[in-house]
C-alpha cells in the first residue's frame, strides 16, 4: 500500500463506475466494478489502484490489470480494456477531485488531549506539561519534548530525541537523536493545484515527512509533506532556521542547508551537499554529491557532483566572479 493507514484512509468500497459519476468523468473503457483500494504515482501502477497520467504514450503497453487510470481523450485511445479509463478534460483535476472524495483521516478524537496510551511512550521521555500529545503517536525512550509542541496523531518520533517549543509534527517518521528547533512546521500539506475557471483546486498530499538518525532542523522551519510519495532527509543532514523544504524533496546524508533557503518541490539533493543561505532552487531539480552552491544562488538546472556555483541563473563559481570583476573594471572606465 502506499497510502499509510496510520495516517489516512480510503473510502471503502468505491468502483470505477461510483467515482466516474462523483468526479464527472466518462467512463470509456474497463471493468465498471473494479473497487478502489489504493493511490499511488503513475510509475508504481497496479491492480486496485488509482493513477492519473497526462501523457498518452505513457499509457501505451502497461503491464497491469485492474488499475483505474484517470486521462483525457487522447491518453483513452492507449488505455487497453484491462484496466478502467476515467475520461477527463484535464487529468490532474480529475485527479485532484477524485482524492477529495476518496480519502479521509482515520476517526481521530480531536476533542480530547493527551490521548496516546501510556504504552506508546517511553517510560524515561520528559513530555512538557504543555505539550499537546494526540492518538497513536510513539515517543521512544530518552526523546525530550519542549512547551507547547504538538504531536498530532500516528507521529512517530524515536529515541534521544529533542522536540521543540511550539513545534507542530504531523504526517511524519523521525529517526534517533533528531533535533526539532523551536516553532518549526513538518508534515503540513505541500503547495501542490491546478488552475480551473473557478480558481485553484488544491491537491491533497498524501505521503509522509522521513527524517532519518541524527539531523538537526533549525527554529522555524517548514518542511512539507509528500504528495504521493514521501519527503525524505537523510541521516546527519544540518539545516539552518527559517528553511522551507517543499512536498517530495529528498536530501542525501550529511549534507549543510543555511538560513532562509528555499528549496521546490521534487527536488533531490545528494550526499554532503552545502548549500549556502538564500539559495533557491526551482523544481524538479537534482543537486549532485558534494556540490556546493554559494550564497543567495538561484538553481534553476541541474548541477553536477563537485560543482561549485554562483549567482541568478547559477553558473560556475569560477565564471560568475570573473564576470563580476570585469563589471567591476568597466564601471571604473
Amino acid at each position: 500500500m502506499t497510502i499509510n493507514p496510520a495516517f489516512y484512509k480510503i473510502v471503502d468500497g468505491v468502483t470505477a463506475n461510483d467515482l466516474a459519476i462523483e468526479i464527472g468523468a466518462k467512463l470509456v473503457k474497463g471493468p465498471k466494478n473494479n473497487v478502489i483500494k489504493d493511490i499511488v504515482s503513475f510509475d508504481k501502477i497496479a491492480s486496485a489502484a488509482l493513477v492519473f497520467q497526462s501523457v498518452s504514450k505513457m499509457l501505451l503497453g502497461l503491464d497491469v490489470e485492474n488499475a483505474i487510470i484517470i486521462t483525457d481523450k487522447t491518453g483513452a485511445a492507449c488505455v487497453n480494456r484491462l484496466n478502467s479509463c476515467l475520461m477527463v478534460d484535464v487529468p490532474r483535476i480529475g485527479f485532484a477531485r477524485a482524492l477529495e472524495y476518496l480519502v479521509q483521516r482515520p476517526n481521530f478524537d480531536y476533542n480530547q488531549l493527551s490521548l496516546t496510551p501510556p504504552t506508546a511512550i517511553a517510560k524515561d521521555a520528559v513530555i512538557h506539561p504543555s505539550a499537546t500529545i494526540m492518538e497513536n503517536v510513539f515517543i521512544g525512550p530518552g526523546t525530550l519534548v519542549d512547551s507547547g509542541a504538538v504531536l498530532h496523531p500516528s507521529v512517530q518520533v524515536g529515541k534521544n530525541c529533542h522536540i521543540g517549543s511550539n513545534s507542530v509534527l504531523s504526517h511524519c517518521v523521525l529517526g534517533d537523536y533528531v533535533e526539532i528547533g523551536s516553532g518549526t512546521v513538518i508534515g503540513d500539506s505541500g503547495f501542490g493545484f491546478e488552475m480551473t475557471e473557478g480558481g485553484a483546486i488544491r491537491m491533497k498530499h498524501l505521503g509522509l515527512v522521513q527524517i532519518e538518525d541524527s539531523t538537526i532542523i533549525g527554529s522555524a522551519c517548514a518542511i512539507d509533506r509528500g504528495s504521493l510519495g514521501d519527503t525524505r532527509i537523510g541521516a546527519h543532514v544540518m539545516i539552518d532556521n527559517l528553511c522551507h523544504i517543499a512536498h517530495n524533496v529528498t536530501i542525501g546524508a550529511k549534507s549543510i542547508i543555511s538560513g532562509q533557503c528555499g528549496i521546490s518541490g521534487s527536488v533531490t539533493i545528494g550526499t554532503k551537499v552545502s548549500i549556502g543561505g538564500q539559495v533557491g532552487i526551482a523544481p524538479h531539480v537534482n543537486i549532485g554529491d558534494g556540490a556546493v552552491l554559494t550564497a543567495r544562488s538561484g538553481v534553476t538546472k541541474n548541477i553536477g557532483s563537485g560543482e561549485h556555483v554562483a549567482g541568478f541563473p547559477a553558473i560556475s563559481s569560477r565564471q560568475f566572479w570573473r564576470n563580476q570583476a570585469l563589471i567591476r573594471r568597466s564601471g571604473k572606465t
